[in-house]
């Protein structure tokens, strides 16, 4: 049945309406790149890391690149969320600090190696003096051999100079044989002669070096960097 009243038409929608699904669509759309392009580094920064440091200027700077030669002024990596800091790079020292540094830490380090070397052989002066003595006993032994060797070489270089003026006198002459024998043993001598001294300046550097060790035993430190550095100066 008719009531009699007119029915009311709805508007046809027009695909270009923005109130309509598509123009939602592209409002969306829109929303989404312009908070990318704006929060950018927001949205990086929630899996990102960030840079601080102070430029050139001494201004300071939060950035997610470093500029060309930053790194020689020192930088800090940080959360650009919640400020925390995972890694702190400080200035580089000019080369000739860099390199005095290096030096400083190098000699504390082997003055620490040394006395740890000296505390795991010597329990007391004692056993200091005792492996003094012991290594000066070796030594002097093999000295005694050696000398001995030498009077022995000096005999047979004698007696083969004796051969040698007798055939001369003969009017010989010296043989070839002769002549190499005396060669061979005034090599011997001088072999000898300065394996001696060898030995010897070993046994001066070995009373040097234990007596170096009973001072470090006793003292038991080792300077700080700076006095270290001091006395090089």
């Amino acid at each position: 049945m008719s009531t009699g009243k007119p029915i009311a038409r709805q508007p046809a929608r027009n695909p270009k309406d923005s109130t309509g699904i598509f123009g939602h669509m592209k409002s969306t759309i829109a929303i989404c790149a312009t908070l990318l392009l704006l929060g950018g580094p927001l949205a990086r920064g929630a899996t990102g890391t960030m840079f601080q440091y102070v430029n050139e200027h001494g201004d300071p700077v939060f950035s997610y690149t470093l500029p060309s030669g930053q790194e020689e002024r020192g930088y800090k990596v940080i959360d650009p969320v919640t400020g925390e800091v995972f890694k702190d790079v400080p200035p580089q020292l000019p080369p000739d600090q860099l390199a005095e540094k290096l030096r400083r830490e190098q000699a504390l380090k082997a003055c620490r190696d040394e006395l740890d070397r000296i505390y795991q052989l010597y329990g007391s002066e004692t056993d200091i003096d005792y492996a003094l003595q012991e290594t000066l006993e070796s030594l002097e032994t093999r000295v005694g051999q050696l000398r001995t060797n030498l009077r022995q070489a000096r005999r047979e270089r004698d007696r083969l100079r004796a051969q040698a003026a007798e055939a001369e006198r003969s009017g010989r002459g010296v043989s070839q044989g002769l002549a190499e024998n005396l060669q061979r043993s005034r090599s011997q001598i001088a072999n000898l002669e300065g394996e001696i001294a060898q030995r010897e300046r070993e046994q001066a550097d070995t009373r040097a070096r234990y007596a170096h060790e009973r001072e470090r035993f006793l003292d038991g430190t080792c300077p700080a960097p700076d006095a270290l550095a001091d006395a090089r100066s």
